[in-house]
C-alpha cells in the first residue's frame, strides 16, 4: 500500500472532521513526499535499524553493519546519515564496489548529481554486476539532472540491456531520448513500458504499477 496509506489518512480524517486545513495537509504531504519515508518501509525496516544501530555502536571496525544500516536510511530517505555511515566503511575498504555504488545513490538523493558520478562509474570499473546493473539507472538520474543527455540515454540503454523488466528503467529512457528530440525512439521504448507491462507476473505489476501509470498519460500524448 505504501504511500497511499498516507493519502488514505488524510482523506479519511478530512472525511471525518471535514476541516479544509486537513486538505492543506494533504497537499503539503504530496509537495514534501520526496523527503517523507513510506510507511511500509519506516515499519519494516524499524527493528532492524534498532539492531545494527547497537552493532555500529558496539564495534566501530564493523563496516557491514554500517553498509546494511545505510541501506535503511537511503530507503527511509536519510541520504546524509547514510554517507556518513558509508564514509566511515569505506575508510577500511575504499575499493568495495557495493560501497562505492550506495555512496553515489546517497550522493545523487542529497542533491549532488556531479558527486554521484564519481563512486557510481568506479563501482560499475570493479564490479559490473554490482547492484545487477542499477548503477547505470542511477548514473542515467544524474546525467539527466546535469542535462547531458546522450550519456544519460546509454546510461539508461545499458540498465535495461540487464533489466529488460523494469518500467521504470524503460519510462526513463523514453523521458530522455524525448528531451533528446528522437521521438521514434522515444516511442519504441515507451511501447516498451507497456509491452513489459503485459508480460511481468502479477507480483512484479504490484511492484511497479505506479510506472505504469506514470507512462499512461505519455501514450496519449505520443
Amino acid at each position: 500500500m505504501g504511500y497511499w496509506a498516507y493519502y488514505l489518512l488524510w482523506l479519511l480524517a478530512f472525511y471525518v472532521f471535514g476541516h479544509p486545513i486537513l486538505l492543506l495537509g494533504l497537499l503539503a504531504f504530496v509537495l514534501l513526499r520526496r523527503y517523507i519515508p513510506d510507511p511500509l518501509v519506516w515499519a519494516r525496516t524499524s527493528s532492524t535499524q534498532r539492531r545494527l544501530r547497537d552493532q555500529v555502536a558496539a564495534n566501530p571496525s564493523n563496516a557491514t553493519a554500517r553498509r546494511d544500516l545505510a541501506r535503511i536510511y537511503l530507503e527511509r530517505k536519510r541520504p546524509s546519515a547514510a554517507l556518513e555511515l558509508l564514509a566511515q566503511a569505506r575508510a577500511r575498504f575504499p575499493d568495495d564496489a557495493e560501497l562505492l555504488y550506495l555512496t553515489g545513490v546517497g550522493r545523487l538523493r542529497s542533491g549532488d548529481p556531479e558527486g554521484a558520478l564519481g563512486p557510481l562509474v568506479e563501482a560499475i570499473d570493479r564490479d559490473p554486476r554490482t547492484g545487477f546493473g542499477d548503477p547505470y539507472r542511477c548514473a542515467g538520474d544524474a546525467l539527466a539532472a546535469l542535462g547531458r543527455l546522450e550519456e544519460a540515454e546509454d546510461a539508461y540503454e545499458r540498465f535495461v540491456a540487464t533489466n529488460g523488466s523494469s518500467l521504470e528503467g524503460w519510462y526513463k529512457l523514453y523521458r530522455v531520448r524525448r528531451r533528446r528530440g528522437e521521438h521514434a525512439a522515444a516511442k519504441r521504448a515507451l511501447e516498451e513500458v507497456f509491452d513489459t507491462w503485459r508480460a511481468l507476473p502479477g507480483y512484479l505489476r504490484r511492484q511497479q504499477w505506479a510506472w505504469w501509470l506514470r507512462a499512461m498519460p505519455a501514450r496519449w500524448l505520443l
